[in-house]
């Protein structure tokens, strides 16, 4: 039975000095959801929104909630979060609100090579990038959202790549990784 994932293959193959630092959640789907009336479905719910457009909320193990618009909302979590389960519910009921179809994969890249592969690769400034707010700009050519996320001793940045593009980000990423590890 063949992955649908395009990229397993290149993960499962990558060698240690690679899969260090850039790592696929594989785990982790996303959900987007979109409305005119966001803001009053999210109330009537009792959902908690992040405050401002761009920013995040931490949601269950490992997964967060962005407001990516004044009226859409993306929930990456485990399939098995509350959280997902309680949008899941409310959302057929919903007026004025809808689901939104997310057709990307995450990549994690952390450690001493995190800010070294991506300056590299991207050019906002991302050591100054605020942490747990979504930047949407481009990573090895490729449109993409990078979340800066803090580890406990070192800056992590998740990345949310159209499925189209992960096989090139991946190789990309691995190539420069590659370069960095080997000594001069």
């Amino acid at each position: 039975m063949s992955s649908s994932n395009p990229i397993d293959q290149l993960v499962k193959a990558a060698p240690e000095e690679i899969s260090a630092v850039v790592k696929q959640r594989s785990n982790l789907i996303k959900l987007g959801i979109k409305g005119p009336d966001l803001a009053t479905w999210a109330n009537f719910h009792e959902f908690e929104l992040p405050d401002s457009v761009y920013d995040c909320l931490p949601v269950g193990n490992d997964g967060i909630l962005a407001r990516v618009g004044d009226s859409e909302l993306i929930l990456e979590s485990t399939p098995e979060d509350s959280l997902r389960h309680r949008f899941e519910e409310a959302l057929p009921k919903a007026s004025g609100v809808y689901r939104v179809e997310q057709q990307s994969i995450t990549l994690v890249i952390e450690g001493d090579y995190a800010l070294p592969v991506l300056s590299q690769t991207c050019g906002v400034e991302l050591e100054r990038a605020p942490v747990g707010q979504v930047l949407y700009t481009r990573v090895a050519g490729a449109s993409c959202a990078i979340i800066p996320q803090r580890e406990i001793t070192n800056r992590c940045f998740r990345l949310w790549v159209d499925y189209t593009l992960a096989h090139y980000m991946w190789e990309t990423l691995a190539e420069i990784i590659y370069d960095l590890s080997r000594p001069s």
